[in-house]
């Protein structure tokens, strides 16, 4: 069994917003970073997470009613993701052999609706 590595990244790199130029960027770097070192860390899997609004997180959670609304009417089946998505993700590409140098959506499909 090969050890794996989960880098943890965000969508403000795809879906930027006013004062994300940072964020993005960070986002950004970690997608170059998974390829770069699944290539020079193999037999090492490395993989990245890249979560977008987690409706349970305690940053999301504490908004105020409503707020959330707009976010999970841009997703198909209009919930977002949940931490336990997250975990569940995680562990995923933690276990699965046969993935590397992935970078890997969190987000119950934010953007295609």
């Amino acid at each position: 069994m090969t050890t794996g590595i989960v880098l943890f990244g965000g969508r403000a790199k795809d879906l930027p917003y006013p004062g994300s130029t940072t964020v993005s960027t960070i986002n950004g770097g970690v997608t170059g970073l998974v390829n770069t070192l699944a290539l020079e860390l193999a037999p090492i899997r490395v993989n990245a997470i890249h979560p977008g609004i987690i409706g349970d997180s305690p940053f999301w959670a504490s908004k105020p009613e409503g707020v959330l609304k707009a976010y999970e009417d841009h997703t198909p089946g209009g919930a977002l993701a949940t931490m336990a998505d997250v975990v569940d993700a995680t562990r995923f590409l933690l276990r699965n052999q046969g993935v590397s140098a992935v970078n890997l959506y969190v987000d119950r499909g934010t953007g295609v609706v």
